[in-house]
């Protein structure tokens, strides 16, 4: 270490800028994820409403598949019946 002597006053002016900075970065990180945050919950409400498509696709099918039993058997019936 150097004979150089520290001023409590210079020290305390550079934690004081320290600080600062630090604190100014802190604003811009979390201006920055401001963005990242509404994509998120965009994403998530994507998800959902994906999710509910999903489920409403799910029960037309099976109705679709229902009807289409019902479509066979009738079929069956009739072509039984024209013999």
């Amino acid at each position: 270490m150097s004979d150089e002597k520290i001023s409590l006053e210079l020290l305390g002016s550079r934690v004081l800028t320290l600080t600062a900075e630090l604190r100014d970065v802190q604003l811009r990180l979390g201006r920055a994820r401001t963005p990242f945050y509404r994509a998120g919950s965009a994403l998530q409400r994507l998800e959902g409403r994906l999710g509910s498509l999903e489920s409403r696709f799910g029960t037309q099918e099976e109705r679709m598949s229902a009807m289409l039993g019902l479509l066979v058997r009738v079929a069956e019936r009739i072509e039984g019946g024209a013999r």
